[in-house]
């Protein structure tokens, strides 16, 4: 890195993107901006304490923002403004990357796992989903027999039907045991000791459109439980995408699926 013309996080965050190989500038780039929204561009690197990392890594932790690969970007970027005396306390020791561990028998290794995290109403609502189309299985199967019994099998309208429907109940039926598999509940105790710091998933956000002046509450939710008519909105959406783990009183420009560019302000989280 070379020296910085301010101590802005925006500033250094810039000198220090520049200096990275083109390998891992993307993943750099992911984590930095997580750090950019949470404390804003203009505050004095020189100024953040261990409190503060620590608290900004336990809600990383809490909402399993790729925790392990943001931490670790994070602990080289305060590694490298420490040894190039850019602050003058080496923050990346407080910084800690929770792991989240399974053991797959066959083998007695462990491995790292990322899950998706669900309210606990999105993960009821898969569950009974999966129960009732399971049920299904028979009645389908019973379809299949009678538009088979009649012999025909060239042009058996009823038969195709039945079929299909069938693809299409084992097709949703993996779908969700794949969803169920990669997911967790949310922990509300993490919610509750996150509180209003920023938006992650489970926060309930106000966000006003300054280009439209509407304003609407949502709850951000994995994309598996999206329903923005229920006031449950994705975090892979355009709006998701943009506020994820901002604070209040942010401003975000976003293009919307239409291609127009609106002004948002993330009023409040709750």
């Amino acid at each position: 890195m070379g020296e910085v013309s301010n101590n802005t996080l925006q500033a250094v965050m810039f000198d220090y993107l520049q200096s990275q190989k083109s390998g891992t500038v993307a993943e750099s780039e992911n984590a930095m901006g997580l750090l950019l929204r949470w404390f804003g561009e203009d505050r004095d690197i020189t100024e953040l304490s261990p409190v503060q990392i620590e608290e900004y890594c336990s809600s990383i932790n809490d909402n399993n923002v790729d925790s392990s690969a943001t931490m670790k970007s994070l602990k080289k970027f305060f590694s490298t403004l420490y040894k190039n005396e850019i602050i003058t306390l080496d923050l990346s020791r407080y910084i800690k990357i929770r792991k989240r561990k399974t053991t797959i028998a066959s083998t007695g290794q462990g491995h790292e796992e990322q899950f998706d995290m669900l309210t606990q109403e999105g993960w009821n609502k898969l569950e009974q989903e999966v129960k009732d189309l399971r049920l299904r299985r028979e009645d389908i199967a019973e379809d299949i027999r009678k538009a088979a019994a009649t012999g025909d099998f060239s042009e058996n309208a009823p038969l195709d039907a039945a079929r299909e429907s069938q693809g299409k109940n084992e097709g949703r039926i993996r779908e969700i045991e794949e969803t169920l598999k990669k997911s967790r509940v949310m922990d509300s105790k993490s919610i509750k000791r996150r509180g209003k710091s920023a938006a992650f998933v489970g926060s309930t956000i106000v966000i006003k459109n300054r280009t439209t002046n509407k304003q609407n509450s949502y709850m951000l939710v994995e994309s598996s439980e999206s329903n923005p008519k229920e006031g449950k909105l994705s975090i892979q959406s355009p709006i998701g995408r943009a506020i994820y783990g901002m604070p209040a009183g942010s401003e975000v420009e976003i293009q919307l699926p239409n291609g127009e560019a609106n002004l948002f302000y993330l009023s409040s989280i709750k």
